[in-house]
């Protein structure tokens, strides 16, 4: 009968060098894994913000689209029931617009789609460190002026974080862009509009500032008479 040969055992000291490149393993595929992890909700939360950004440029074009002016309003009124209000400010730009973009939300509500749309920069109520975009509409035409709108209207959060607006108008007379735009002083272009509208936003990416420009014609360029059928 054949003797059976003796059989090696594991030493102590192999399992744990096992242990140890094994954990050496774990770990290295674990901080990979993490790294992707990151990189991806980093990613993700770039792309929302990015989205949000141009969702809310998007919003700008069509209500810019929208624009009018009118000849219409009550007889012995001087105010400018209808508009186009673009302020310079450096790269803090506001604009005031009449608009047929208002939406009525109730069926029997007192409103038209005729409305006053303002945009603006301003700094955060709890925090001045940040500028946000804001939007304030009228729910009709009141003939107030741009700077009193804050009296009677609320406005509210547009696009958060952004650090620049601003807004560049088309003149077909100059073939030039024009820092202002106002048809409520009869020393710049009371009667038209600018036949475009180009607006640049400028939000904050870690220590970069990452722009976005978005163009948009104006159809409506000379005053329309809604009295006449």
């Amino acid at each position: 009968m054949r003797a059976l040969r003796s059989q090696r055992g594991v030493t102590l000291v192999e399992v744990l060098i096992s242990l140890a490149v094994l954990s050496m393993i774990v770990v290295s595929v674990w901080s990979g894994f993490k790294g992707t992890l990151s990189g991806m909700k980093a990613t993700e939360e770039i792309q929302n913000r990015y989205s949000i950004v141009r969702n809310g440029l998007t919003r700008m074009q069509s209500e810019l689209s929208m624009t009018y002016l009118s000849f219409n309003r009550p007889l012995d009124d001087v105010r400018h029931y209808t508009l186009f209000d673009g302020v310079d400010s450096g790269d803090h730009d506001d604009l005031t617009f009449s608009s047929f973009g208002h939406l009525r939300i109730r069926k029997d509500a007192n409103e038209s789609d005729q409305c006053i749309i303002q945009y603006f920069l301003q700094k955060d109520p709890e925090d001045s460190t940040r500028t946000h975009l804001y939007r304030r509409e009228t729910r009709r035409l009141t003939g107030d002026k741009a700077d009193q709108l804050d009296e009677y209207f609320p406005a509210y959060l547009m696009i958060e974080d952004v650090q620049t607006l601003e807004i560049k108008y088309w003149d077909d007379r100059q073939r030039d862009w024009l820092d202002e735009w106002r048809t409520t002083r009869n020393d710049m272009q009371p009667d038209r509009l600018p036949p475009r509208v180009k607006i640049v936003i400028g939000v904050r990416d870690g220590d970069d500032l990452v722009k976005f420009t978005a163009q948009v014609a104006l159809l409506m360029s000379e005053k329309i008479d809604l009295g006449k059928e």
